[in-house]
C-alpha cells in the first residue's frame, strides 16, 4: 500500500495470540470479516493434523486460501462473461422491439 495514501489508517489486528499493527484503507466490518475468516483457516489448518510443523501448516493454510482466490477469479471471470453476453441479447432485443414499434407505427396504403 502507498504509504502516502490519506485514506490508510493505522488500525491494530488480533489473530490468534498474535497482535498486529496495519495500515489499511478497509471499513471495520470488512477488516473483521478478513480477520475471522483467517482465524478460521489457521484454526483448520492447526485442528487438521497437530504433528505437521507450524511453517508447513502456514503454507497449507496459504494455499488453501490462494486456492479459494483462484476459484473466485474464474467464476467472477465467468459472471462477467455471462453479463456481457446478456447485455449483447438485450441489446439485439430492445433493437428488435424498436423495429417491431415503427413498423406497427407506419401508416398502412
Amino acid at each position: 500500500m502507498d504509504e502516502s495514501d490519506s485514506s490508510l489508517r493505522t488500525t491494530r489486528v488480533e489473530i490468534g495470540k498474535d497482535r498486529f499493527q496495519i495500515q489499511t484503507d478497509l471499513s471495520e466490518a470488512e477488516l473483521s470479516a478478513i480477520v475471522e475468516f483467517v482465524s478460521k483457516k489457521i484454526q483448520d489448518q492447526v485442528n487438521s493434523d497437530a504433528r505437521m510443523d507450524m511453517r508447513k501448516q502456514m503454507i497449507l493454510m496459504a494455499m488453501d486460501i490462494t486456492s479459494e482466490l483462484f476459484e473466485y477469479r474464474r467464476r467472477s471471470a465467468k459472471y462477467k462473461s455471462y453479463y456481457e453476453e446478456s447485455q449483447k441479447m438485450a441489446k439485439i432485443l430492445a433493437d428488435l422491439l424498436e423495429d417491431g414499434i415503427r413498423q406497427s407505427e407506419e401508416p398502412e396504403f
